[in-house]
C-alpha cells in the first residue's frame, strides 16, 4: 500500500525542478519530436528524508507526440528523484509504451521481489563437511604437535 500523495503540497520549487527534467528527459528521448509536450504530470510516491536515510519521490506523466502516418502517440514516463541533504536530484528516468508496464515497473521498484537462498541442501551437506574436516585436521594436527612436544594429554 503506498503513501498517498495526492494530498501533500509540493513546493512551487519542487514542481519546477520535477517539470524541467520531465521537459529535459521528453527533448533527449528518441521517438518524440519538437511538437510533442508534457501531459498529466503527476506525483506517485513520496518517502521523506530521515536522519538514517534519503527520501526518493517518483512522479509519472504522459507525453503526447506525433508520430509520422499514425497520427498522435502517447508515451508514459517515470522520473525517480533522491532527496538527499533537502536537495532533489534526478536518479532514473524510464520509458514505457503503455501504463500496464509503468505499473509493473514501479511495483518492482518500490516492492522488490525478495531472493531466496540459492542454497541447495547438497551444497550445504558439502559446506558441513569440509568444516568439519578442517576441525578433525586440526585436532589431528593439535594432538601430534602435543605428542612431538612430549606433552601428557
Amino acid at each position: 500500500m503506498r503513501p498517498p500523495v495526492e494530498h501533500i503540497q509540493f513546493p512551487r520549487k519542487t514542481w519546477q525542478a520535477v517539470t524541467e527534467h520531465a521537459l529535459r528527459e521528453l527533448t533527449f528521448h528518441e521517438s518524440c519530436d519538437r511538437s510533442s509536450r508534457i501531459e498529466n504530470l503527476r506525483p506517485y510516491y513520496f518517502e521523506d528524508e530521515t536522519e538514517n536515510a534519503f527520501g526518493r519521490q517518483i512522479w509519472c506523466f504522459e507525453a503526447m507526440g506525433l508520430q509520422s502516418g499514425t497520427g498522435r502517440k502517447l508515451e508514459f514516463g517515470v522520473l525517480e528523484f533522491s532527496i538527499e541533504y533537502g536537495l532533489i536530484e534526478l536518479s532514473q528516468c524510464c520509458w514505457f509504451q503503455n501504463d500496464k508496464q509503468l505499473e509493473h515497473w514501479i511495483s518492482q521498484r518500490l516492492d522488490p521481489p525478495r531472493e531466496e537462498a540459492s542454497c541447495c541442501s547438497t551444497t550445504k551437506l558439502w559446506v558441513y563437511v569440509a568444516i568439519l574436516s578442517i576441525l578433525f585436521l586440526a585436532i589431528g594436527w593439535t594432538v601430534s604437535l602435543l605428542r612431538f612436544l612430549n606433552v601428557s594429554i
